[in-house]
């Protein structure tokens, strides 16, 4: 089996792992043999609120993950996917960042006169100026300088030490900022030409991927403040036509994902630390498909494969909002049945824990889950998870534009779950939640075979669910 290597630049990179994770929790599947992520995070904002999200959710998931065993009598589906956590807390260590100016990192003072023209020349006072331990502010001249200091350390090392035949890359970056713009071409050039480093080979000839963002979104105008969504668009412009020229005429990379969308929504202009915290966005959901897709494809090594994603037409007056309907035939198949599974467990376990974890709950005794197992802190780390799900998909709901795929507030009715689909009729004298009920102790019954508790719960809950999944939707 394979692992794959994903490096999350700047907060963009966070939120779009943050997403990706969400989805290998339900289930989304990572084909050609890939079982494994190694996320790893370059962002010189260690306090960053997006960063700090996405790193609790990917240490709760481990939690859970490392706690189930997964064999031919294990069906389970949720949190199939193993989450390696080489760095600490997923983080590369970016050096001599921290409350520095980026002149004091060049160290300005200490050249000579000739010298300190010319820096003069390629950075402004305000750049010279920038204090770095937030980012780089819009900034991708200071980015690359500073982020050459990538192949020689210990966390890279560390990194290539663990890489094998058949694993695969993938870069996440966004286009029209610092960190992400500036840490792409450089972290690319590396991967592909560095030879100082262990397992040199397999890297420079592994099969790699990334997705480049481009601009979805604008902050408010702070006069206060070194980023401004005006300078966007220029930005964009000038990286793709150096990416085109340096990076995909060269081939340097197997697939390269573009998305973009037209801002909606204007963020509070916070330049770093926990402040940035955004809501998940459309397009931070559709670049972590992007991810599953390059795993799921038979990418090779002899020219760059350029992929767009696209949404059909939709109406003007409901061109705000995107439901499993706007996707085409490919993506609904990668994600409706397991992320309606996994939604169909939160609301249950948000609505109705009291009585899923009793006695009363048939399945239970049938398994032999105690009122003590549904105390653990197996439990609660899953429940923990499932609300941050819950909390995520509202996010997402919410914002401009919206991805409105499920109902959180089913009540009752389980069943009324999507958004855009309406649920099918089945021959059965139950439903709503008794139906629910009774599937959970059906395949407790006739189906389970894992052996710990903890496989049992999630075992019930992955066939039931999709039991329900396959007579109440089916899209």
């Amino acid at each position: 089996m394979s692992k794959l290597y994903i490096f999350g630049i700047g907060g963009t990179g966070s939120r779009v792992l943050r997403s990706l994770t969400m989805m290998l929790s339900a289930g989304v599947r990572l084909k050609n043999g890939i079982d494994e992520i190694v996320p790893i995070i370059i962002d010189p904002d260690c306090q960053n609120g997006d960063l700090l999200r996405t790193v609790d959710l990917m240490n709760n998931y481990m939690h859970i993950s490392e706690n189930l065993t997964f064999s031919e009598e294990n069906k389970n589906t949720f949190f199939k996917t193993r989450i390696n956590r080489i760095l600490q807390n997923f983080t590369y260590t970016i050096k001599d960042t921290n409350d520095r100016k980026f002149k004091e990192f060049v160290n300005v003072p200490s050249m000579n006169r000739e010298t300190q023209a010319m820096m003069k020349m390629l950075f402004s006072e305000k750049n010279l100026e920038s204090s770095m331990d937030v980012g780089f502010k819009g900034n991708p001249n200071i980015g690359s300088v500073v982020l050459n200091q990538i192949a020689m350390s210990d966390d890279f090392t560390n990194i290539a030490n663990s890489f094998s035949q058949g694993d695969r890359i993938f870069i996440i970056s966004s286009i029209f900022g610092g960190t992400g713009a500036s840490g792409f071409p450089l972290l690319l050039k590396t991967l592909r030409t560095e030879q100082s480093i262990p397992n040199h080979s397999l890297i420079n000839n592994a099969l790699i991927g990334a997705v480049t963002i481009l601009p979805y979104f604008k902050v408010k105008q702070d006069n206060e403040s070194e980023i401004d969504s005006s300078t966007f668009i220029s930005k964009t412009k000038s990286a793709l036509a150096y990416y085109e020229n340096n990076i995909v005429k060269n081939e340097e990379i197997n697939a390269l994902y573009y998305l973009a969308d037209e801002p909606k929504k204007s963020y509070d202009n916070n330049e770093g630390k926990a402040a940035q915290r955004n809501d998940a966005h459309l397009v931070e959901f559709l670049a972590a498909t992007a991810i599953v897709d390059f795993c799921n494809s038979d990418v090779t090594t002899d020219e760059t494969r350029n992929n767009e994603l696209g949404i059909k037409d939709i109406n003007e007056e409901n061109s705000a909002t995107i439901t499993f309907s706007s996707f085409h035939d490919g993506l609904k198949d990668m994600l409706a049945e397991p992320l309606t599974q996994l939604t169909l467990t939160a609301n249950c376990f948000n609505d109705k824990f009291s009585y899923v974890s009793s006695s009363t709950l048939s399945g239970n005794g049938k398994l032999g889950l105690s009122t003590d197992f549904y105390r653990s802190s197996f439990v609660k780390n899953l429940q923990q998870h499932l609300y941050y799900y819950r909390d995520w998909l509202s996010e997402l709901k919410s914002n401009k534009r919206s991805l409105d795929l499920f109902n959180l507030e089913c009540g009752d009715k389980p069943f009324t779950v999507m958004t855009d689909i309406t649920e099918k009729r089945v021959m059965s004298l139950k439903s709503n939640y008794d139906l629910f009920y009774d599937e959970l102790s059906t395949v407790a019954k006739k189906k389970c075979q894992s052996r710990k508790a903890e496989d049992k719960l999630l075992e019930m809950y992955s066939l039931a669910t999709k039991e329900l999944y396959d007579k109440k939707f089916n899209i």
